[in-house]
């Protein structure tokens, strides 16, 4: 999803929890991975290949930018499957990186939730690319009661918060800074909405104790009262949340939300072999998504994982609204970034920037 940590490691324990069915059909042979640390863990693995016989050879990378160059440059000589981020999929398939996708070999795909059956970052001339698997939001949080009516954005650049706020070291604050001056298509600016960005950035900066770079920074932020809140994401939340500190409360806002989604993606020629669809059959079942939710807190595009789950787990995903359907269709989902280096550019410019 994005370069900060990833999801917790799982383990072969808590997938007990859960119902291991896969198709009766083996496949066998190995199967090789370009993904992120934490999807090919052995909890998912080993009935995997017990059931196929596919051996799985993972290949961890930590960004978006590194996956997509080691599939382009690679191919399905050493890369079956890759995982990339929504802001990258589309690169890979204008690349022709990717092949589409034989939906009928892929029969969990009707239970997913609406909003990741055939979304856009994934498909082209009515094909899709790609399997959705984990997403998220980026989340706005603030103590309870920091500041008065907090349903907007705005009251980030409350002066009452000068200090107590920590933001993503990501250009994710970039596109909060654009969205808090109106900016309604974050992830196509002009030059003059990028300005205006900046400015709104570093307006901000007397309330900016830190840019986070991971979760569990801002989760240690938080918990030792460094901060009052910030931009976050499920993973710091609920860390907080169980830590003892439920008065961290995510905003409801006017503006929209960002959010990430992850998606299995088959290397241009992979799909010959059988080992690749045995995978993605598994992977995008409600029983391995259950898996994945009950250990990491983030939620799976299987609508069904969700009611394998036990009571507490589900009762912290609703909290987080991420089994809505009405939220997910609302996400401004990640997309692409054409001009990614002058984003950058303006951010680092902003971040460099005195406060005012």
């Amino acid at each position: 999803m994005r370069n900060p940590v990833r999801f917790n490691l799982l383990t072969v324990a808590l997938a007990a929890a859960v119902a291991l069915p896969l198709s009766e059909a083996t496949a066998e042979g190995e199967l090789n991975l370009l993904t992120w640390e934490g999807y090919a863990d052995d909890v998912f693995v080993k009935p995997f290949t017990e059931k196929t016989g596919c051996v799985v050879n993972p290949t961890y990378v930590s960004s978006n930018d590194e996956m997509v160059s080691k599939a382009i440059s690679a191919g399905s000589a050493t890369i079956d499957l890759v995982s990339p981020s929504n802001d990258a999929t589309m690169v890979l398939i204008d690349a022709g990186a990717v092949e589409a996708l034989d939906t009928a070999k892929l029969p969990h795909l009707k239970d997913y939730y609406p909003a990741f059956q055939k979304p856009a970052w994934l498909t082209k001339g009515d094909r899709l690319y790609g399997l959705p698997y984990g997403f998220g939001y980026i989340r706005v949080a603030l103590k309870e009661g920091a500041v008065a009516g907090a349903d907007s954005i705005k009251a980030l650049w409350d002066p009452a918060l000068k200090g107590k706020l920590a933001i993503w070291d990501n250009l994710e604050s970039l596109y909060l800074a654009a969205r808090y001056v109106g900016v309604k298509d974050v992830y196509n600016m002009t030059d003059e909405e990028l300005e205006a960005a900046k400015q709104a950035l570093i307006a901000l900066k007397p309330n900016i104790v830190k840019f986070w770079a991971s979760d569990a920074e801002f989760a240690e932020l938080y918990a030792s009262g460094g901060i009052v809140g910030g931009n976050t994401t499920e993973l710091a939340l609920s860390s907080i949340w169980a830590g003892g500190h439920p008065e961290l409360t995510e905003m409801v806002t006017k503006e929209q939300r960002g959010g990430w989604s992850d998606s299995w993606m088959v290397v241009k020629g992979a799909g010959e072999n059988p080992c690749t669809y045995a995978w993605l059959d598994w992977m995008s079942s409600a029983e391995s998504q259950a898996i994945a939710s009950k250990v990491t807190g983030y939620a799976y595009a299987n609508a069904k994982a969700f009611d394998l789950l036990d009571d507490a787990t589900k009762a912290l995903l609703t909290k987080l609204k991420t089994n809505d359907p009405k939220i997910l269709n609302e996400v401004d989902w990640w997309q692409p970034v054409a001009r990614r280096g002058k984003y950058l550019e303006v951010f680092n410019q902003a971040k460099a920037a005195s406060a005012p």
